[in-house]
This record gives C-alpha cells, sequence and structure tokens, in this order.
C-alpha cells in the first residue's frame, strides 16, 4: 500500500483506494456480492491471490469485516465501507461523462452481461420463467448466451435454459454495450443493423424495456422506448 505521508484527507483515502482493482472489489461488495466466488464474478481479470490481498488490507482499513463462516470466505462492508456508495456512484458517472466507450477488445460478453442483468428491474418482468437469446458474432466461444428473467430476477447463462424463447438478439458485443451505455439509441443499432432481433413486435418491445440502460447513462442521451423504435425493426 503506497504511503503519501499527507496530512490530506484524499491522500489517506487514496493509500487505501489507489490500488489496483480495490474500487472494483467495493463496487461488487455494494451490489451485495459477499461470498469470495461472488465478488471473483465480478473481476474476472483479476487473480485469486490478488482478491485475497485487497479484502485482507479493505478489512485492516475498516471498510470491510469478515464473516463468520464455515469454507469459503464471506464479506461485508462496515458503516465506513457502506458510506462509499454515493462515491462509486459518482465515479460512475464520471467515467460515463468523461471517459471514451470501451474498447472493443476489453467487451467480455458474460461481464457485459452480468451487469445487464443486475440492472434489470424484477417488477417489469414477465410472470412466468422466459428467456432471451442473444448470439454474438466476432467474439470467442461462447457465442450464444441467454438471459433467464423471471419475477425473482435476471441471469445469465451460456447454457440452453429449456425456457420458452420471447425473442433472439443477433449482434457484437461492442454493438449491445453501446446501447445498453447509451453511446447510441436502439433506433439507430437496429436501423443499420447493428442488432437484429427475431420476434413479434410486441416481443421486441418487451425486451428492449427489460434490458434498459446502464444507471450512469444521461437520460438525455438515450431513446426511451417508443412505437418508432421497434417499428424499425419490422420496416
Amino acid at each position: 500500500m503506497t504511503a503519501y505521508r499527507q496530512h490530506c484527507p484524499v491522500s489517506s483515502a487514496a493509500e487505501v483506494f489507489g490500488q489496483s482493482w480495490t474500487l472494483l472489489v467495493v463496487r461488487e461488495l455494494l451490489h451485495g456480492n459477499s461470498r469470495t466466488s461472488e465478488i471473483a464474478r465480478g473481476v474476472p481479470g483479476m487473480s485469486s491471490a490478488l482478491l485475497a490481498r485487497r479484502l485482507k488490507q479493505l478489512a485492516e482499513a475498516g471498510v470491510i469485516t469478515r464473516l463468520a463462516s464455515t469454507g469459503e470466505g464471506r464479506f461485508a462492508l462496515t458503516p465506513a465501507g457502506r458510506d462509499l456508495a454515493p462515491v462509486i456512484e459518482q465515479l460512475g458517472r464520471w467515467g460515463r461523462r468523461w471517459m471514451p466507450p470501451p474498447r472493443s477488445g476489453d467487451l467480455k460478453p458474460n461481464l457485459l452481461l452480468l451487469d445487464i442483468c443486475r440492472s434489470i428491474d424484477p417488477a417489469r418482468l414477465p410472470r412466468e420463467k422466459v428467456s432471451l437469446h442473444l448470439r454474438f458474432a466476432e467474439t470467442p466461444p461462447p457465442r450464444w448466451w441467454w438471459l433467464v428473467l423471471s419475477p425473482e430476477g435476471a441471469a445469465s447463462t451460456d447454457s440452453d435454459p429449456r425456457l420458452p424463447t420471447v425473442a433472439r438478439i443477433d449482434c457484437t458485443v461492442s454493438a449491445l454495450a453501446g446501447v445498453w451505455l447509451g453511446h447510441r439509441s436502439w433506433r439507430e443499432a437496429l436501423a443499420d443493423h447493428a442488432i437484429r432481433f427475431d420476434g413479434t413486435r410486441e416481443a421486441v418491445r418487451n425486451a428492449i424495456s427489460w434490458l434498459g440502460r446502464n444507471r450512469f447513462t444521461d437520460p438525455a442521451m438515450t431513446v426511451s422506448v417508443t412505437n418508432r423504435t421497434t417499428r424499425q425493426q419490422f420496416d
């Protein structure tokens, strides 16, 4: 851990959070992930040894506490850790506003779909469990993914869940990320066939509504789901 040895509170905080992956570990804990494996799922490029080290450092700084459990480690945010929620939120909004769109090489289907699933409002999902089938082009296998949707929430899988499929989406990971992150609208992506739907007009409209958008996106920069958007798919 870097020691800046300054009186400034910013430097004190930077000693804790300025190291690689640390803020992303906090982000996962804020999402409600408590088990080491759950945290690791959201930071797939982080080694298990480094994750263990960062968790130990956060515990020593009083940001998290280790919960009593047998087997896999479990952690929870302390009041100091929970107080970071608006910091992470504002950092995400700053990154969305001022940072360039992600490079295609940095996009991974499993991580993008994990983030999309976490943002889906279960109250808007159908009563019966259904799936959305996504087929990604120009990405290493697995290229076929499904979103399992129910009132309990959303989850992604690369194995066919054998559920009624309301619609199929064919696109690249970049195209889906661009729309979901608000860099372009659904209407634009459908118009130039960057994203293609196979399904009824109602199914397409529902799918777009369910997928929503990243919470860091400025609402003024996205196009709401309207009949014009879905009409473009069928024109």
